[in-house]
């Protein structure tokens, strides 16, 4: 007699009480399910007492659920056994492995339909908006998309970033959705981050990795995955990756705190991440040294920091970069500061030397396989003063990074050959 009831990012709801998987349709009935052989007439059966229920009930979005139901009940004799992949990275921001590995796919002749998704009044999409198939997020053209796709691939896992029905009443739609769910990362995996990424919540069909020793973390923590579903392929971006460093940059990139979040400015200001970081972008020395050898200061902060940028102390040696995409920082900086973030994974790969700053115990999580001391890609401090020495040894010698370091990057990368995009398709294409 126990209830059956349905979390808002499932593949069914009580009001969407039926799917088609392959060649069959799943309905829910009150304490259990049936399985059929799909015939469309079936589907139609299906289908009248959810749109009769919806329009009864005349919940919010109502109106669009009915619409974009009867188009999808219309179309789906038509669209069923078409192949769709619908790319994306943020909903306002692309540059990421989305956009990377989408650029590689559109020039594969496989059959297949791409897409590529972002707001409309973003900058990325401007920038992108001469490439084939690039769609609005959330325009009607999009959204029926985002139900017919077979996959959804993206740098970005969750569904309140990747679901346009999201926060609209999305019981109205989850029958509909059965597409599977590629996760490409955003950045490289060196915490225990299953409490978010785990199977019963994500159930992703391929997750990409960087490095064996990544990968078997996926193993060693509680994510539930099974086996083959976490690859180690290389990130679809890392093959725009070059060690140019000719514009002498120092770049100053810490992660965020999740701590912080939904904090007034009146607290966030009084945070030792807020002063340690207020402190080292103001600091005398530094400012001297890169005037001394001919650098630029860049601080490129977590997005999230733009939200109280104007709380820093601002000196005009150090540039506060809002606009530069991130690939370019990378390829074109020569030393990289951060305490936990993963762009050090970004950095590390085109051997360019980093230095840890992790001034306290303040970060976000808490069990991790990365070592830094052991395995870290530069050298790791506490100390602010210490970490100005450090910055002045590299500078001293153009910035190159050094032995030990270079052998930590060879032992943990598979992959260093610009083929990491085709590797990804090809795998994609597997499943």
């Amino acid at each position: 007699n126990l209830e059956i009831d349905f979390l808002s990012h499932a593949r069914m709801s009580k009001v969407s009480n039926y799917s088609i998987w392959d060649n069959y349709l799943i309905k829910y009935y009150g304490k259990r399910f049936v399985i059929k052989r799909y015939y469309y007439f079936n589907m139609i059966k299906s289908e009248i007492p959810v749109l009769k229920n919806i329009f009864i009930k005349k919940g919010p979005y109502w109106t669009s659920a009915l619409i974009f139901r009867f188009l999808y009940l219309l179309l789906f004799p038509f669209y069923r056994n078409k192949k769709i992949w619908l790319f994306m990275d943020r909903r306002h921001q692309a540059d990421d492995n989305a956009e990377h590995l989408y650029k590689y796919s559109i020039k594969q002749n496989d059959g297949i339909k791409k897409y590529y998704t972002i707001c409309e009044d973003s900058n990325d999409f401007n920038r992108l908006k001469n490439l084939d198939n690039i769609v609005p997020f959330y325009s009607i053209k999009q959204r029926l998309i985002y139900l017919f796709a077979d996959k959804i691939i993206s740098s970005h896992p969750d569904e309140n970033i990747l679901n346009p029905f999201w926060g609209k009443n999305i019981k109205y739609y989850s029958g509909l959705i059965n597409s599977g769910k590629i996760f490409l990362q955003h950045g490289v995996t060196k915490d225990d981050i299953s409490m978010w990424l785990k199977k019963y919540d994500k159930n992703l069909e391929l997750l990409v990795t960087v490095s064996e020793i990544e990968r078997n973390s996926f193993y060693q923590y509680k994510y539930n995955y099974n086996d083959g579903v976490v690859q180690v392929l290389g990130f679809p971006r890392f093959d725009g990756l070059e060690n140019i460093s000719d514009k002498k940059q120092i770049l100053i990139m810490p992660s965020w705190r999740e701590n912080l979040s939904y904090t007034y400015k009146s607290q966030i200001n009084k945070s030792e991440y807020f002063k340690k970081i207020n402190s080292l972008i103001n600091n005398e020395k530094l400012v001297e040294l890169a005037k001394e050898y001919g650098y630029k200061i860049i601080f490129k902060p977590h997005p999230k920091v733009y939200e109280f940028i104007d709380l820093f102390n601002k000196k005009e040696e150090v540039i506060f970069d809002e606009s530069t995409r991130y690939q370019e920082l990378f390829n074109n900086s020569s030393i990289l500061i951060t305490d936990y973030s993963s762009v050090a994974f970004d950095f590390s790969y085109n051997k360019k030397p980093i230095v840890y700053y992790q001034y306290g115990d303040d970060y976000n999580f808490k069990n991790r396989y990365f070592n830094y001391e052991t395995m870290g890609f530069g050298e790791v401090t506490k100390d602010e003063d210490e970490l100005i020495d450090i910055i002045e040894e590299y500078l001293k010698t153009d910035c190159n990074m050094k032995e030990i370091y270079n052998n930590r990057v060879d032992n943990f990368y598979m992959f260093n050959d610009k083929n990491n995009c085709k590797r990804v398709y090809e795998a994609i294409r597997k499943l």
